[in-house]
């Protein structure tokens, strides 16, 4: 009988990869992004992932995209039809396939559902319960509902979003597993001697409240710094004492983090794993941290309040 090892383990990502791999090989990044890629590698396991579905020569984008948008306009998450029908003829040359987020691993359950993939399918969910929660009378809701049986296994980062396949979508609990988000910490905890004078805010989910957070720092003796998306900030007014960078890369995140005193993680409660990874980037960092009392958070990681950080109540300027 073949080994676990020799078995062809296909990664399908849901943003390209390949610069985040190599970075890392060259000691200039985290591996945070490759979900444990490179370290199944490492222990001789014959893994590969592709990025030719982010060439502009990927034929299927254009015609795919329709749909995806319409999908986009009900959850705010894509669906990456096009890379699945790019991977097929890949796909069929390994033995398990691993979809590492809701984007990258929904079209291949499609697929799946329809008989084109027979392979076993490994679903990473991040974020898709939140998406999803209240939508009950959706097409996609029921759509997803369909597919979603499909995963042969079914991963998440947080009890409250397995609590909501389970009840809502009907996944079976047999097929649903828990495993915690990581981080490099090899590489959010190098120390620098920049000094620390800045509260910091990391993060471009959808559900950062940016708008607590300026109310609260903006009367405070201290300057702060965000990194986020455009839409994190969109149509809020900036207080004078914070500064904004817009989409900076890790390299450039890492030294935001050198340079603070303490991080705030201000979230909105989604009912989805939130606010995780930049709560173990940073406590690498050995930053105290502040974070919104949100069940992507409680319900992830058993952290003790005042021993391992301090939660406050989400959207709550005052207690901020």
């Amino acid at each position: 009988m073949a080994s676990n090892k020799s078995k062809k383990i296909l990664f399908v990502y849901r943003t390209a990869r390949d610069e985040v791999y190599r970075d890392w090989r060259k000691g200039k990044g985290p591996d945070s992004l490759l979900f444990g890629f490179n370290h199944l590698k490492n222990m001789g396991y014959n893994v590969d992932f592709f990025d030719s579905a982010y060439s502009p020569l990927n034929i299927f984008h254009p015609l795919f995209y329709p749909f995806e948008h319409s999908i986009i306009t009900q959850t705010g998450m894509g669906f990456k039809l096009d890379q699945a029908a790019m991977l097929l003829t890949k796909i069929r040359n390994y033995d398990v396939i691993v979809g590492t987020g809701d984007s990258a691993g929904l079209p291949l359950l499609v697929l799946k559902y329809f008989g084109i993939i027979k392979k076993p399918v490994i679903f990473m969910t991040s974020g898709l319960a939140g998406a999803l929660k209240g939508k009950n009378k959706s097409w996609v809701f029921n759509f997803y509902k369909k597919i979603l049986k499909r995963a042969d296994v079914f991963t998440s980062y947080a009890q409250v979003e397995i609590d909501f396949f389970e009840k809502d979508m009907g996944v079976e609990k047999s097929r649903i597993i828990y495993i915690p988000l990581a981080t490099d910490w090899n590489y959010f905890s190098q120390k620098s001697k920049t000094p620390r004078k800045v509260i910091c805010a990391v993060g471009t989910e959808q559900g950062r409240d940016y708008k607590t957070f300026f109310e609260a720092v903006g009367n405070l003796p201290y300057k702060a710094e965000v990194a986020c998306h455009p839409d994190n900030i969109q149509g809020l007014k900036i207080p004078s004492n914070v500064r904004i960078h817009i989409n900076i890369p890790v390299a450039e995140v890492l030294k935001l983090y050198q340079r603070s005193i303490l991080t705030v993680i201000p979230c909105i409660e989604r009912y989805r794993s939130s606010g995780q990874m930049v709560l173990l980037e940073t406590a690498s960092a050995g930053l105290p941290i502040i974070a919104s009392k949100i069940k992507g958070i409680t319900s992830a990681f058993n952290f003790q309040e005042k021993e391992h950080l301090f939660f406050v109540k989400p959207q709550n300027r005052s207690d901020l």
